[in-house]
């Protein structure tokens, strides 16, 4: 089982399914298959999915997220074509706790991820979990951007859960 599939499968058994939430429409997508890249329905919202990596050197985890234009070079998402949110799955190297960022669309064009008339978007990104102490100054002002969107899974408890199930939640812009 490959890394995108094997991850929904733990998500949905650890938080989607006691959460009351229905994955519809599950397809990988091939292009960033190395960061467990796939979109799928949730309820009524459409997601897409990645699986952050830790790198050796630097604090954060490291995700990209592109697709391929008419010519076939890489370019970043649309805000236009973007599904409603993008969530990023996260672990502790050594812990085993694991979380989740659950950025809305809006959230991702503010901070100039998706690509749009004023903003050429990112095709990449690194991301700084609860657990990340980040010693840089750029490091720290993604981390403050970034933490009002995530939220712990392992472990799973109430408190969790609830935090969870708000950002999945999200109408509206924390800013």
């Amino acid at each position: 089982m490959n890394n995108f599939y094997h991850t929904l499968a733990y998500i949905t058994d650890t938080f989607y399914a006691p959460a009351r939430f229905t994955v519809d429409s599950v397809r990988e997508e091939p292009q960033n298959a190395e960061y467990g890249a796939g979109r799928f329905q949730l309820n009524t919202r459409s997601v897409r999915f990645r699986v952050a990596k830790i790198t050796p050197t630097k604090t954060g985890q490291f995700v990209v997220f592109w697709e391929k234009d008419a010519e076939r070079k890489n370019r970043a998402f649309a805000y236009m074509d973007a599904p409603d949110i993008l969530v990023i799955h996260t672990f502790h190297p050594f812990s085993g706790e694991c979380g989740q960022f659950v950025f809305p669309k809006d959230v991702l064009r503010m901070h100039g991820v998706l690509a749009d008339k004023d903003t050429p978007g990112k095709m990449a990104m690194r991301v700084y979990p609860d657990w990340d102490t980040v010693t840089n100054k750029q490091a720290s002002a993604a981390q403050k951007w970034q933490l009002p969107y995530f939220s712990r899974i392992a472990p799973m408890n109430d408190q969790h859960m609830q935090a969870l199930t708000r950002l999945y939640e999200l109408k509206e812009l924390q800013l």
